[in-house]
């Protein structure tokens, strides 16, 4: 039984280290985006577009993101008060939330180390792959607004996850393929 508990613990851990992470590479220069127009063009989810890479930009994700870390650790804390083989189940119960903390950053932007994702950070040597991705009728978020019907989904591949933004405009898509191009190369 501690033996799982002291996995619930680590995944916590980990998501606070990613969130550590991201938090100290948004103080990087930004490469991409760095206007209006440019943010207007990336969305992490169909119906929004990204908002800026800082602290004040973030500042309600960033809120948020802490408070469920404190909800999730004091109820680990809790459940973890009162061992029995009933409460036990409650692990799962509690660590849900977990799963979508990356839902409340709005964030994607190219740094010169790698690139930001709602709470992931990306270096340039862990990304293996990217493609992008013609949002087309069969696609997922086709249909959910116009902006983004037959435009482009740029899915990025690193060791353990795949990341992923909208891209709605062609410059935008060419400037993101001639950054990744450029990193690829240097990579090899």
């Amino acid at each position: 039984m501690d033996f799982i508990v002291w996995i619930f613990v680590a995944i916590v851990f980990y998501y606070t280290y990613r969130f550590v992470q991201v938090l100290m590479r948004m103080r990087q220069d930004i490469v991409l985006p760095v206007t209006v127009d440019e943010m207007a063009s990336i969305r992490r989810e169909p119906q929004k577009t990204v908002k800026a890479p800082n602290y004040s930009s973030q500042k309600a994700g960033i809120i948020f993101y802490i408070l469920v870390l404190i909800y999730i650790i004091g109820m680990l804390f809790l459940v973890w008060q009162f061992r029995n083989d009933v409460v036990f189940l409650l692990y799962f119960l509690v660590m849900f939330p977990i799963f979508h903390l990356s839902n409340f950053l709005n964030l994607f932007a190219v740094t010169k180390d790698g690139i930001l994702c709602g709470d992931c950070f990306a270096s340039w040597k862990s990304i293996k792959s990217f493609e992008f991705v013609r949002i087309d009728i069969t696609h997922n978020y086709y249909g959910f607004s116009s902006e983004v019907n037959d435009q482009y989904e740029l899915r990025l591949k690193t060791r353990f996850r795949t990341l992923s933004c909208i891209v709605t405009t062609e410059e935008m898509k060419e400037r993101l393929g001639d950054l990744m191009g450029e990193r690829e190369v240097k990579a090899q």
